[in-house]
């Protein structure tokens, strides 16, 4: 080779390398500490903001499991008004209870703590 291709060759090779050089750093600190992030590590800390209901409802399907879980517990259950003692009375009357609503619930206790009945009132 000619020293003037030579010359090109080694001076276009040095080019590169100094813009390869220059664009690390600023690449460096754009992307990677977006990547470094996503690397769990042991000083990595997650603070997870989750905001607790003041108040939880429950389905139209998990009140008619409820009821089925009644022969069970033993304790009676009131849904919207209507009284549920018996595994009849729930065969009976579960479709009277809307499977798609919102319902709230609320604990009676007797006098000595125990749970004396349920009952889910539509909301």
């Amino acid at each position: 080779m000619t020293k003037t291709i030579s010359t090109f060759i080694n001076f276009s090779f040095a080019a590169l390398m100094m813009v390869t050089a220059l664009a690390y750093p600023f690449w460096s600190m754009t992307d990677w500490p977006k990547a470094y992030e996503l690397v769990p590590s042991a000083a990595t800390v997650y603070i997870e903001e989750t905001k607790i209901p003041e108040e939880v409802t429950w389905t139209g399907n998990q009140v008619v499991a409820k009821l089925y879980r009644l022969s069970e517990e033993n304790i009676p259950i009131e849904v919207n008004g209507r009284l549920f003692q018996y595994e009849s009375e729930v065969k009976q009357f579960q479709s009277t209870v809307p499977l798609n609503a919102l319902y709230k619930k609320q604990i009676e206790l007797n006098e000595t703590g125990n749970v004396a009945k349920i009952i889910f009132t539509l909301q």
